[in-house]
């Protein structure tokens, strides 16, 4: 399952995945092209990338600050449960490359079994040359790549 932006939100809501999405820091829209660093490879939503790969995805949020408890980041972190994080074009990371506030600079995590993804960039916005960039089209080449071995 994927959720990406409002989809992301709908997850955490619905208790699918833990945390919430809350107001960005500034309290503004923000509507840009960011650098993400991918802290799992080894995923089907992620295996076409490698891991800490730095790509590059649009983000358009006004809520999109993620929040969690300092236990829930913790489990997060030491159950490999982040998957993407905002970071500079080099892959590090903290609250410079930070656009909305984001615990940890997390732009997506996942569930223990990894089934269940939500993120707050949009890959399909940078799947197609046409579109720019194709740095979004791993993830879909992951999840076809899944289908085609399981068929």
């Amino acid at each position: 399952m994927l959720g990406v932006c409002n989809g992301f939100q709908i997850l955490t809501e619905a208790g699918l995945l833990p945390g919430a999405l809350v107001r960005n820091r500034n309290l503004h829209f923000i509507c840009d092209r960011l650098p993400l660093r991918i802290e799992r490879s080894d995923l089907l939503w992620t295996q076409a990338y490698g891991n800490q790969k730095v790509i590059t995805l649009p983000i358009a949020h006004g809520e999109g600050c993620y929040y969690a408890d300092a236990d829930t980041l913790k489990a997060l972190e030491d159950n490999r449960q982040v998957v993407f994080r905002y970071s500079a074009p080099d892959g590090t990371w903290g609250d410079r490359d930070n656009p909305n506030g984001s615990a940890h600079s997390i732009a997506g995590i996942c569930n223990r079994q990894g089934t269940v993804l939500g993120m707050m960039p949009h890959p399909e916005r940078a799947a197609d040359g046409v579109l720019g960039s194709t740095d979004g089209l791993g993830l879909f080449q992951g999840v076809l790549t899944a289908l085609v071995k399981a068929a």
